[in-house]
C-alpha cells in the first residue's frame, strides 16, 4: 500500500512498517515481538512477518525469542561514516583539542533538519553520556545546533521549526521562535554559541560553526561538561581561542578533502 507524504511524494507502508521494526529494536538493544508489538503499535502477525523477512535477509538474528540487529549493520555504518568529508577532516583536530583541554569535544553536521553526530574526542575530563557517533539531536538546544543555525537563512530555520518544532528537554530549553532568533543573532555577534542545561540537566556546552568560505554551513565543534566544570572555562579567551582555532582548521581541512 502506498500512500502520499506531505512533501508530495509517495510513502510505501511496507516499507515504513519495517523501519518502525528496525528502529524499535534498536532502542531497545534486543527485543522479544510482544515488546515489539507494544513498542511499535503493529499487530503481532504483522512485526512477526517483518521480522521473519529481515531475518531471511541477514539483518536481524534471533535467539530464543528475542531478535537483535545484525552485524550487517556495520557495514552500513562504517560506510556513512567514512562517506562523510567532515568525518576525517575533523578527526584529528577533535583529538588534538580533546587533549589539550581533557573535555569531551564533539563535531555534529546537520541533515534534513536535524544535527547528527559524526565524530567524537574524548578528553581525560570527559563525562558519562549516552551521546555517541551516529545520535541524532535537534538543532535548538544543542551548543553546536545553535552554532549552525545562526549561519542559516531566516527561511531555513523558519522551515526547521515548522517541521521539528522546539520541543523541551528541560525547563531551560527555548521553545518558542522569537527567543531562538534572539539567541541566534546573539551567537552571530559572539561567534560561538552556548547551551545551559538546555539539553541535559546540569550540563553546558560551547560550540563554533564550521564553515565554508561562502558561508555554507559543513557543522559545528562544540565541547560539553559538567557545569561546575566547564563554565569557569568557557569565559576564558584562550578556551575559545582553542574552540574557534580547532573549527577553523576543519575548515581548512574540509577545503582540501
Amino acid at each position: 500500500m502506498a500512500t502520499s507524504d506531505t512533501d508530495g511524494g509517495t510513502r510505501i507502508e511496507a516499507v515504513v512498517k519495517t523501519l518502525d521494526v528496525l528502529e524499535a529494536l534498536w532502542q531497545a538493544e534486543g527485543a522479544g515481538v510482544t515488546d515489539l508489538t507494544e513498542r511499535t503499535g503493529l499487530a503481532k502477525s504483522t512485526v512477526h512477518a517483518h521480522l521473519t523477512t529481515l531475518r531471511s535477509k541477514g539483518y536481524v538474528v534471533q535467539e530464543g525469542d528475542e531478535y537483535r540487529l545484525s552485524l550487517r549493520f556495520l557495514s552500513f555504518g562504517e560506510h556513512v561514516k567514512h562517506a562523510e568529508p567532515l568525518y576525517a577532516a575533523s578527526d584529528a583536530p577533535i583529538a588534538e583539542f580533546a587533549d589539550e583541554t581533557g573535555e569531551r569535544v564533539l563535531c555534529s553536521t546537520h541533515q534534513n533538519g536535524l544535527g547528527t553526530i559524526i565524530n567524537i574526542g574524548e578528553g581525560t575530563r570527559s563525562f558519562t553520556s549516552d551521546i555517541g557517533i551516529g545520535t541524532h539531536t535537534y538543532l535548538h538546544n544543542s551548543a553546536g545546533g545553535k552554532a549552525m543555525l545562526a549561519h542559516f537563512s531566516e527561511e531555513r530555520v523558519n522551515e526547521i521549526v515548522d517541521e521539528w518544532g522546539l520541543p523541551a528537554f528541560s525547563e531551560k530549553t527555548i521553545t518558542d521562535r522569537e527567543t531562538l532568533f534572539e539567541e541566534l543573532e546573539t551567537v552571530r555577534d559572539e561567534g560561538v554559541a552556548y547551551t545551559r542545561g538546555e539539553y541535559l540537566p546540569g550540563i553546558n556546552a560551547i560550540g563554533a560553526p564550521i564553515l565554508d568560505t561562502d558561508g555554507t554551513v559543513y557543522g559545528a565543534v562544540s565541547v560539553a561538561g559538567p557545569q561546575h566544570q566547564l563554565e569557569n572555562k568557557w569565559e576564558k579567551t584562550d578556551f575559545q581561542d582553542q574552540l574557534l582555532s580547532t573549527a577553523n582548521t576543519i575548515e581548512v581541512n574540509m577545503m582540501f578533502s
